[in-house]
């Protein structure tokens, strides 16, 4: 039996796809197919239930997803081969490598759609952004967003904006954590033990994503409500964009770093 599923790359993202699939029973392990040059990885899929495939399971296939680093594409193009209009529908998942780079890649004719999902994809908490103006039809978006339904939250965005996309959600996360290691390093500074300075920042930090999560209230009314004029939080908040003036306060630095993200985007759609 040929697979309806086939991952191309089984690293961190395809792996939360596939689980999303199964878990949500989009798709059972046996028709889920994997190619990935590394042996421990197939090896894992195949503890999953899953099977190790060849290119020639494609074109039998109804989805296609390109898991791999933008830079491993044109070497798993060329496994691949072609991919005809009538194939499998093609899912990308690769920041930078815009839509008919891949179509041009697999012969010209595929069915192609971006994606950029990010890694709370793991625990199903994933934002998935769609590439709203690929030249394929209802259905087929509606296909792509079943499959990333099962592991998140999805969004359709024009390809173009997909740079922007991949800088503020795609690398978002690693932001997110950049910012609680200075916070626990700072909690160290002003002399808490590292174990109780480390749960006290992450836990404060998971405590207000859900607080913003299940209030749906926007975080400018939630960080009112905890800043009382002249207080401690003001007095933090004030040395916090102070420190952050030569970029324009805090909201300049967090300006420079998206953008930083998504002209290195721009770059890796240019090859």
């Amino acid at each position: 039996m040929q697979p309806r599923l086939v991952i191309v790359g089984f690293g961190n993202v395809g792996h939360a796809i596939v689980r999303g699939a199964i878990e949500s029973g989009i798709a059972a392990p046996s028709e889920i197919g994997v190619m990935d040059p590394e042996p421990t990885r197939i090896e894992e899929a195949r503890e999953m239930g899953m099977r190790a495939v060849q290119a020639s399971a494609i074109p039998e296939a109804e989805l296609v997803v390109l898991a791999v680093k933008p830079q491993s594409f044109a070497g798993a193009a060329n496994s691949i081969g072609k991919i005809a209009a009538s194939g499998p529908l093609v899912i990308s998942v690769m920041a930078g490598v815009r839509s008919n780079s891949i179509r041009d890649a697999l012969g010209g004719a595929a069915r192609v759609v971006r994606t950029m999902p990010n890694t709370p994809a793991a625990v199903r908490r994933a934002i998935t952004a769609i590439a709203s103006d690929a030249d394929v039809v209802e259905p087929d978006f509606q296909k792509v967003e079943q499959l990333f339904a099962s592991v998140g939250r999805t969004v359709r965005v024009p390809e173009a904006l997909f740079d922007a996309v991949t800088a503020v959600s795609g690398s978002g996360p690693a932001f997110v954590f950049r910012f609680l290691e200075a916070w626990a390093y700072a909690a160290e500074e002003i002399g808490l033990p590292q174990d109780t300075a480390r749960a006290l920042a992450r836990e404060t930090l998971i405590g207000a994503a859900t607080l913003l999560d299940t209030t749906r209230e926007e975080p400018e009314v939630l960080r009112a409500k905890v800043t009382s004029k002249g207080g401690t939080t003001a007095a933090g908040l004030a040395r916090l964009d102070d420190a952050a003036s030569r970029a324009g306060g805090l909201d300049g630095l967090m300006l420079e770093t998206l953008r930083a993200a998504r002209d290195r985007g721009t770059e890796l759609g240019r090859g």
